[in-house]
């Protein structure tokens, strides 16, 4: 099946995001947490098996609908960030889908995220 032009384009931010360096995965997500387009820089070895990312996808998804039942009052969310021990992880929500990011655990989260921003 061919890839619609929306997906093209998605696919190509991707890949410009696994050109940062401390960038280990980009992928987008629909608001049922299947990824629609998105992948590992090459060579990388994920630290999940494919249902655990699953899974992480569904969790990072329902965050980010709860999230948004605060949106009248606290304005809507510009990325959302987790620091792990092994990884960080990042969410930037949009009308119809999710950027979910997965980042080295020495990024400076802020300056990622504007980074990521602003090639978006």
């Amino acid at each position: 099946m061919e890839m619609s032009v929306e997906n093209k384009t998605d696919q190509q931010k991707c890949n410009s995001l696994l050109e940062l360096p401390e960038i280990r995965f980009a992928g987008f997500l629909d608001y049922m947490g299947n990824l629609l387009v998105g992948d590992f820089k090459p060579g990388l070895s994920p630290l999940k098996d494919e249902n655990e990312r699953k899974k992480m996808f569904i969790e990072t998804v329902l965050r980010i609908r709860t999230r948004q039942d605060f949106d009248d009052n606290l304005g809507s969310v510009e990325y959302a960030a987790a620091r792990r021990k092994n990884v960080v992880t990042m969410t930037i929500p949009f009308v119809d889908k999710v950027l979910f990011i997965s980042a080295e655990p020495t990024v400076d989260i802020d300056q990622t995220a504007r980074k990521i921003l602003n090639l978006l």
